[in-house]
C-alpha cells in the first residue's frame, strides 16, 4: 500500500507545484487540443474547410475563434460574412460589427451596427478603394466613418475553399481546453468522472492510515 500510495503522493505534489505557479508557467494560455483529450471531455468540432480571402489575405473563423493569415486575432468572428482590403487597411464584417485591421492583423477599430447607416450587415466588398456594405441599403465609405449611398456593380466577398497552407492553420480552431483546467481536474481526480474524487479520497485515507501506523510503530519502538 505504501508503494502504491507513494506514486499518488508524488503525482499530487508535482501537479500541486504546477498549479501554484500557473501564472509563471502560463498554463492558462496553453490550449490542449489532442483528439483524445477533447473526446474525453465531450468536446466536438471540425476544422473549417472554407474561408474568406482578399488581396492575398485569409480569414478563417468558427465558434472557437478567428485566424487572420494564420494568426489568432482577438475578435469574435464566428458569424463572419466577408473580408475585404483597401490600400490602407483590412475589413472584416459580421452581422453586427465591422472590424478595421492593419495589414499585420492588429485591430484598429470596431464599428457596431448602431454606427452604420445600413443597420445589420449582409454583405461586404471593396470598390474603388472604398468599403461597401449591404444591409437594408448599400453604402460606401473610404474610412469607415463617413458613409454615402452606393449603387453599382459589386463583387461581394464569399466563402472560398481553403488552400493546403491555410488548411494547416485551420487546425488551430479545433476545440481545446487550457492546460490549467486539465491539471486541476487531474489533481482533484475529476478527470476520471464522478468517482474520481472518491478515488483521491481513498488514496488520502490510505496515506493517513500509513502515517498513523508509522507514528504508532515509532513511539512503540521508543518505549521498548
Amino acid at each position: 500500500m505504501g508503494v502504491i500510495v507513494s506514486l499518488f503522493v508524488i503525482f499530487l505534489v508535482l501537479t500541486g507545484w504546477a498549479l501554484n505557479h500557473t501564472a509563471e508557467l502560463g498554463l492558462a494560455r496553453l490550449p490542449m487540443k489532442a483528439p483524445w483529450i477533447t473526446a474525453w471531455y465531450g468536446l466536438r468540432g471540425t476544422t473549417p474547410s472554407k474561408g474568406y480571402t482578399a488581396v492575398g489575405h485569409w480569414l478563417i473563423s468558427n465558434e472557437n475563434g478567428a485566424l487572420f493569415d494564420g494568426k489568432v486575432i482577438p475578435i469574435s468572428a464566428a458569424n463572419a460574412i466577408g473580408l475585404a482590403a483597401t490600400s490602407d487597411f483590412v475589413v472584416i464584417a459580421t452581422k453586427d460589427n465591422l472590424f478595421l485591421l492593419e495589414k499585420s492583423g492588429r485591430l484598429i477599430d470596431q464599428i457596431g451596427t448602431a454606427q452604420l447607416p445600413s443597420g445589420a450587415i449582409n454583405r461586404l466588398a471593396v470598390v474603388d478603394n472604398k468599403i461597401v456594405l449591404q444591409g437594408s441599403t448599400a453604402h460606401a465609405s473610404a474610412d469607415g466613418v463617413t458613409w454615402a449611398p452606393f449603387s453599382g456593380a459589386v463583387s461581394w466577398s464569399t466563402l472560398q475553399a481553403l488552400p493546403p497552407a491555410q488548411q494547416k492553420f485551420a487546425q488551430q480552431l479545433l476545440p481545446g481546453l487550457p492546460l490549467e483546467r486539465i491539471m486541476q481536474d487531474i489533481h482533484s481526480g475529476r478527470i476520471l468522472g464522478h468517482y474520481g474524487p472518491y478515488l483521491m479520497d481513498a488514496v488520502g485515507l490510505v496515506f493517513l492510515l500509513l502515517a498513523a501506523s508509522g507514528l504508532w510503530m515509532f513511539f512503540r519502538h521508543r518505549r521498548h
